[in-house]
């Protein structure tokens, strides 16, 4: 090979390497996690039951009985996301309960969480921490518990082979009407200690954020992934931190509230909160979403969202790196 043409080679070869370091590195920064389920406890777990696959018509995925007592289901929202419903006791209300995101290595998200500085959670530390990795009986998942500042519970959750979601994902038959988790909202009580546990220890980019009209409340939407995120605000005095609501998406709104509302849910105001109801359309703002409102049977908040050109979730997904 002539001495010329080896050092051109060479240099094209160099110059392709360091063109892709970039954008690996960058790519990187992002932890490997994604919204992939949320739990509901019901009250009547018949009449939710019927409420998620029958009116929502979310895909049972399976269920089982973890004490022999109570049941949990899991119902597909989409092929990747989940709802968990799991039957209310007198010590656990109805509401929602805990949330899951999935990972490709829950190990390898144990060992970044705690290099940034997350502790291991003990019997005198249970907010702010991690767990060690387990695998779940019977879903066969690999599972760490990560508790925020607020004892708010996320699950990071690796679908191993012959885990029961992985069996769901894999036996998805694309029947669904086009939905799937977005958001899921939060409500924390220490707001400058819960910004730095998402975005500086969990390492979520801020997506955007706004303040209430009156200036008193500040909501920030955290990026889980490119396509899910986190959507963080302060308590009221009178109110305990948890999670508050879900967006679920949907490429046609009102195509959704029409079947609802044949499906037999009663239409109302934007404004109200009846369980077993689905509010009028309209525009969020400043998000520019088009949304509207489904309150289940335990009055669960389940926002569907249809998102506009201008919509401030659709920007950044698309300015995703």
């Amino acid at each position: 090979m002539p001495r010329l043409l080896y050092f051109v080679i060479a240099a094209v070869v160099v110059f392709a390497v360091l063109a892709i370091q970039p954008s690996a590195a960058q790519e990187s920064r992002h932890l490997d996690l994604s919204l992939s389920a949320v739990g509901v406890r019901a009250a009547d777990y018949a009449e939710s039951m019927n409420f998620y696959t029958k009116i929502m018509g979310f895909r049972p995925a399976f269920s089982f009985s973890p004490n022999g007592k109570t049941t949990n289901s899991y119902f597909q929202v989409s092929r990747d996301t989940f709802l968990e419903l799991q039957e209310a006791t007198a010590n656990n209300p109805p509401g929602l309960t805990h949330i899951h995101m999935r990972t490709d290595d829950v190990d390898a998200i144990v060992a970044r969480l705690r290099k940034a500085g997350i502790a291991p959670c003990t019997a005198t530390l249970k907010t702010g921490c991690i767990t060690d990795p387990r695998i779940e009986q019977p879903t066969q998942e690999k599972n760490a518990t990560i508790v925020d500042p607020s004892g708010i519970r996320i699950e990071a959750t690796q679908f191993t082979p012959g885990s029961l979601t992985r069996k769901a994902v894999d036996s998805w038959d694309n029947k669904n009407p086009g939905t799937r988790l977005l958001v899921v909202g939060i409500g924390v009580k220490d707001y400058p200690e819960s910004q730095n546990f998402y975005g500086k220890l969990m390492g979520f980019p801020v997506a955007f954020k706004f303040s209430s009209p009156d200036g008193q409340r500040t909501t920030t939407y955290y990026q889980i992934s490119r396509d899910t995120f986190l959507e963080m605000q302060p308590v009221t005095a009178d109110a305990a931190p948890g999670i508050t609501h879900l967006h679920i998406l949907t490429e046609d709104l009102n195509a959704m509230i029409a079947r609802l509302r044949e499906a037999g849910l009663k239409s109302t105001a934007r404004n109200a909160t009846t369980p077993n109801t689905v509010t009028e359309a309209g525009v969020t703002q400043p998000s520019n979403v088009k949304s509207a409102n489904v309150f289940d049977p335990n009055g669960v908040r389940l926002e569907l969202n249809e998102l506009l050109p201008e919509s401030l979730t659709k920007k950044a997904m698309q300015s995703w790196k």
